[in-house]
């Protein structure tokens, strides 16, 4: 591993439960002597990717703030489809998220509401659990061959908690591709169902993020769950054509 990798993982050691850290907690944590994991931070405050938040402690500092703000400009699957998330939220009365899985981590990068009536857990930015809600779902059935069941083994097979074998697993995840989406209840927040499907891309035939509409059971029961599940996957094709010709490109 090159040193700039090392340096990186050390913004690997923050997360929900970890909005802080040490050099002396980053050394124990990488193996690293306590000379090195205080030259990793210097470099790192000097980059502005981390920021002294109190005293002798460090959090993420203020270009990653500039680096998401960049992202969500330049995203290709936001430019392709934030105008219709917005359309789809509109529509529908749900909140609409796009998530994308990376690095063996599912996040919601983008939300559409309507309103601010609803309280996710699992807000922008935030991991998934693997394979609990919709997104996560979808985004993992649509792995294809090896890597599926490798995401198996590296994440449910000595799960003690998980409700799914390998059978079970790999009958669920078959049933989510052939239907095209994946509905859940309460998976995620008591009381809201979701409805998720795949972004593909066109040119490589391989999702590269999912689309999913969220709101109240209620709010479902008021709602005609098929139309809402052709609506979610009409706007992914609409993305996915966008992401195949964007609007506003030149004519070839």
């Amino acid at each position: 591993m090159s040193s700039l990798s090392k340096l990186l993982n050390v913004l690997d050691l923050f997360g929900p439960a970890t909005l802080k850290i040490d050099p002396d907690t980053i050394a124990e944590r990488m193996g690293l002597s306590r000379a090195t994991a205080y030259r990793y931070v210097k470099e790192l405050c000097d980059a502005g990717l981390l920021t002294r938040v109190d005293a002798g402690h460090y959090g993420l500092g203020p270009r990653v703030i500039e680096l998401d703000w960049m992202m969500r400009q330049y995203d290709p699957i936001l430019l392709a489809g934030r105008e219709l998330m917005h359309e789809l939220s509109a529509q529908t009365g749900l909140a609409v998220f796009a998530s994308v899985f990376y690095d063996g981590r599912i996040i919601n990068t983008y939300i559409a509401e309507p309103t601010d009536t609803y309280h996710f857990s699992f807000g922008r930015g935030h991991p998934l659990p693997f394979f609990r809600g919709a997104q996560s779902k979808v985004l993992i059935a649509f792995q294809k061959g090896r890597r599926l069941q490798r995401l198996f083994e590296e994440h449910m097979a000595s799960d003690p908690e998980s409700p799914y074998d390998w059978a079970s697993f790999a009958k669920a995840t078959k049933k989510i591709r052939k239907d095209g989406y994946c509905m859940t209840h309460d998976e995620l927040n008591l009381g809201l169902t979701g409805i998720a499907a795949p972004i593909i891309q066109p040119d490589i035939d391989e999702v590269i993020g999912s689309l999913s509409a969220v709101g109240s059971t209620q709010s479902f029961k008021l709602l005609r769950q098929e139309t809402v599940i052709e609506m979610v996957m009409e706007t992914t094709r609409r993305i996915a054509e966008n992401l195949r010709n964007p609007p506003g490109a030149a004519a070839s």
